[in-house]
């Protein structure tokens, strides 16, 4: 099992975690910031601010592999369920804890697999930035294992788009993301669709 990293909070979003059940997702959102004309002033982070509870997370990873001419297709859609997750934003950092399942159903080599795994105890925290309605992390807001994924994409910086509702009570993230990983003999080229929905909690 590699890890994997979103973003997405993010985010994939969907970042910098030392345990295997850590989670960040650089997962993704998409919020309207009015812009003021001053390239010098940074974007107000204010309706941010505060406790976000996870309420819906999907992401859609399709793998083309070559790895010595021989080419590997492979695709990982999961979804959380059962979650009691927590993302925290303050002025420039952010931090995640909680718990959640992933459903991921992966179809490798012509073979399809569903399976459950389940992430407790989850703690992780970063920096981010925005500029209008993109935000960047220092790596993602959930974080999950997929079986068969050929290399370790967590800790990477990500952009995500991001919407604020208008009653800035629903924060909604949103990735489509292409990499390209190259290693002696193996080429791998990454393509993530996710989306994450959190509820402003009081």
């Amino acid at each position: 099992m590699k890890k994997l990293g979103f973003l997405c909070c993010l985010f994939v979003l969907l970042t910098a975690f030392t345990c295997e059940n850590e989670s960040i997702d650089s997962d993704l959102l998409n919020q309207e910031f009015q812009d003021n004309d001053d390239d010098n002033e940074s974007d107000d982070n204010t309706s941010l601010l505060g406790d976000w509870e996870l309420i819906e997370f999907s992401s859609d990873i399709t793998t083309e592999s070559d790895v010595n001419g021989v080419v590997f297709d492979s695709n990982f859609v999961s979804e959380a369920i059962d979650s009691d997750y927590i993302l925290t934003f303050e002025q420039s950092t952010y931090s995640v804890s909680g718990d959640y399942d992933l459903v991921t159903t992966s179809t490798f080599d012509g073979e399809t697999t569903t399976y459950t795994d389940s992430y407790n105890n989850v703690n992780g925290s970063g920096i981010y930035s925005t500029n209008g309605n993109i935000m960047t992390v220092d790596g993602t807001f959930v974080e999950f294992d997929v079986d068969g994924m050929p290399q370790d994409t967590a800790g990477e910086e990500q952009m995500a788009e991001f919407d604020l509702s208008d009653d800035g009570q629903t924060l909604t993230f949103a990735q489509d993301e292409v990499q390209v990983q190259n290693q002696p003999g193996i080429s791998v080229t990454i393509h993530i669709i996710s989306t994450s929905v959190w509820q402003k909690l009081d």
